[in-house]
């Protein structure tokens, strides 16, 4: 296939992975409502991998059903890519933003695109040149006046909260190259599916499974949690990890540096938060790296999507 066939296909990824940021922010925006109803983190994560890993294996029955199957040599693999992975990211995260506000947490989060970019470079032989250097530094310096993290409350933040968005960035370095790696023979729901299952199986070996039934009935509490399950949980991870198939982890975590942009804007409309000239300024950087990169739409053949095509049945 040549270059110039392939080139359109990239728009749909770039569209998938904004779309994947504007749910995490809403996601985080409503699980920020449910923890200041007394609800735990880890109560809300044992919730969010163990009904996902359902969803996705309901779709994957009906519609997918030979992308169950694994290798085994690969089954540890997944194991890491679920335990400490999306299990990592999913915990450190939300503990972060019931310590924290949301934006804040998400901007230390987004140091990760720095830790994906080295390691992609140093390890994975990915090509680095000085636009995607300059969209990564963009798309940081965007997020720090977006949420801003210039102003002397930053420097009085909760330092558990700081130090859980930190790991989250480990975490969701981690789990961006792994499931790249992986996605190089399954498809992205197949290493979802897997990912969320395995986190949902040592969330509740650590925690009791009655806690998913047992806390409180209120009818909008429970729409709360089906929203933050499918909406700010299944699909943007769907949606990020279509994104890498084609775009690779470096680019994938550029463009979702959107998502403290979306919080921004959520803020606007939900709660009347106005935005200053500084935060417009930040949005406008980030919007810029997302331009920058989506603009220079070279075809990496080391793109999951392409390593399929090329191996052999």
């Amino acid at each position: 296939m040549s270059k110039n066939s392939r080139e359109p296909s990239q728009i749909k990824p770039y569209s998938l992975i904004m779309c994947a940021a504007f749910l995490w922010a809403s996601g985080g925006t409503a699980s920020k409502y449910l923890f200041n109803t007394g609800m735990s983190p880890y109560i809300l994560v044992q919730y969010r991998v163990s009904f996902s890993a359902l969803v996705i294996l309901g779709y994957l029955f009906f519609f997918e059903r030979n992308s169950v199957k694994i290798n085994c040599k690969d089954l540890w693999y997944f194991i890491a890519l679920g335990a400490f992975g999306m299990g990592g990211v999913q915990v450190t995260y939300l503990f972060a933003i019931s310590k924290i506000k949301v934006a804040m947490a998400i901007l230390l989060q987004y140091l990760a695109p720095f830790f994906v970019a080295i390691y992609s470079y140093l390890f994975f032989k990915e090509r680095m040149d000085r636009w995607k250097v300059l969209s990564i530094f963009l798309a940081f310096v965007g997020c720090f006046f977006v949420v801003e993290a210039y102003s002397v409350s930053f420097f009085s933040l909760d330092k558990q909260g700081v130090i859980a968005a930190l790991l989250s960035a480990g975490f969701f370095f981690f789990y961006s190259l792994l499931g790249e790696r992986l996605m190089r023979k399954y498809s992205p729901w197949t290493v979802l599916f897997y990912a969320f299952a395995f986190a949902a199986l040592l969330f509740n070996i650590i925690l009791p499974p009655k806690n998913l039934l047992l806390w409180r009935m209120e009818f909008r509490w429970w729409i709360t949690v089906a929203y933050i399950i499918s909406f700010g949980t299944v699909i943007p991870f769907g949606f990020f990890f279509m994104g890498i198939e084609h775009l690779r982890a470096t680019r994938a975590s550029i463009v979702a540096t959107l998502e403290p942009i979306s919080a921004g804007i959520l803020s606007f409309i939900i709660l009347g938060e106005v935005l200053t000239p500084w935060q417009i300024f930040g949005g406008f950087l980030v919007i810029t790296a997302i331009i920058i990169i989506q603009s220079r739409r070279e075809i990496d053949p080391e793109a999951p999507v392409f390593m399929k095509k090329d191996r052999p049945n």
